[in-house]
């Protein structure tokens, strides 16, 4: 018997979301119902309530912003950047599942109409108008050079077999890149190398059934078939990994002097020369960092930072959750500086970031879809008083009106 959707079973999800217990097609429901019509304001209301924006006795239409913020739900802000200023307030709300951590974060989008703007004699930053230069979001994509030196582009469409090389053959399936080992003997390795460009991600399948999801602008060299003693890969950039379990063959990360020994384990690495440290983040399992004459093991949860010097940190507690948002395909912050957040977007755009003048540090806490394109991420910066101009691939960041 089909339920009836009137105001009581909206009720009943809004109830569902605040326990979070919202299924994605209930979470997507409910924020198309928010949408609609100026007569579902009370439901929206209960909601910013829930995040103590307004007093939850306070009648709906007596919040003099209830229609700015209503008219931002209806033009479908979808690409929230927050700037937080009670942490604490907030972070449970984005933990349990994804689909109830994007509701949150689209209702949270229009928070900073309310929250913001509490020192009301400062100018906002200019809007940011419709580029005609806009940046499109990156795509599933990649070069897959052969050991020969042939190179082959991959996208996301058909199944197809692409190569032998040694004792593998090389399938393209669905927009993934698959390793299927034959049952010949064992021969000398032969070696593969996966990249991706600037706004380009791709996922892989090595032959021993090991899957890795490779971040933008970053690289991995791995054999077609692996030999009998050890599994031993290269990575440059980021990479997300779930590593099929062998007790006799270990698995072996090398980024440049730094070395992770897995058995069977869910970890990401970030890599980025721009970064300054390469942080190995454990979701599962185990792994030892050894670098630089010295190592050590992480448990699940906790994350190795080797600096320059091959000098190696251990940091606890450390939000999973957005380590490896960019292989769901969001980027999700965390109490996250302004110069972190741009650095991802620069990764994934293809833009440079050039600092204008002395530009104020803020930290950052939401979540953004990787299917946004850069205009539409840089407008809800924007509408936190941090001003941007685009000129070509260079995104240059100015001094906020704020800044002092």
């Amino acid at each position: 018997m089909p339920v009836e959707k009137n105001n009581e079973y909206y009720q009943f999800l809004l109830r569902r979301w605040q326990e979070r217990l919202c299924t994605p097609q209930e979470a997507l429901e409910l924020m198309d119902y928010l949408q609609q019509e100026a007569a579902n304001r009370t439901l929206l209301h209960e909601m910013r309530a829930a995040f103590g924006q307004v007093a939850p006795d306070a009648a709906p239409d007596s919040d003099e912003r209830g229609d700015r913020v209503r008219e931002a739900l209806l033009k479908q802000i979808t690409t929230p950047v927050i700037p937080i200023q009670n942490r604490s307030r907030y972070r449970g709300w984005f933990r349990p599942a994804v689909a109830a951590a994007v509701l949150a974060a689209l209702l949270l989008s229009t928070a900073w109409l309310v929250t913001h703007h509490q020192q009301v004699n400062k100018a906002p930053a200019a809007t940011i108008a419709s580029h005609p230069n806009d940046i499109a979001p990156g795509k599933n994509k990649a070069v897959l050079t052969l050991a020969n030196g042939e190179k082959i582009v991959l996208d996301s469409t058909g199944i197809q077999q692409l190569a032998q090389q040694g004792n593998s053959t090389i399938m393209s399936q669905g927009g993934q890149l698959v390793y299927v080992k034959n049952n010949a003997g064992n021969t000398t390795p032969v070696y593969n190398t996966l990249t991706t460009g600037p706004g380009e991600t791709y996922p892989l399948v090595l032959a021993d059934g090991s899957r890795i999801w490779l971040n933008a602008a970053s690289s991995l060299r791995f054999p077609a078939a692996f030999a009998d003693n050890e599994r031993l890969i290269e990575l440059a950039g980021e990479a997300y990994f779930e590593i099929a379990h062998d007790a006799h063959r270990p698995f072996k990360v090398k980024v440049n002097n730094m070395t992770v020994d897995v058995l069977g384990t869910h970890f990401n690495i970030n890599s980025y020369p721009d970064e300054a440290t390469i942080n190995t983040t454990l979701l599962e399992g185990a792994v030892k960092i050894s670098s630089s004459g010295s190592s050590l093991q992480l448990a699940p949860g906790e994350q190795s930072q080797v600096n320059t010097s091959g000098n190696i940190k251990k940091v606890t507690g450390v939000n999973t959750d957005e380590i490896i948002s960019w292989k769901e395909g969001y980027f999700q912050f965390d109490n996250t500086d302004l110069t972190s957040v741009l650095r991802q977007f620069s990764h994934w755009y293809n833009v440079e970031i050039v600092y204008e003048g002395n530009v104020r540090q803020r930290k950052f806490f939401g979540m953004v879809s990787r299917n946004s394109s850069l205009m539409n991420v840089l407008k809800m910066l924007n509408a936190n008083d941090i001003s941007f101009r685009l000129e070509g691939k260079k995104l240059i960041v100015q001094k906020s009106a704020d800044s002092y």
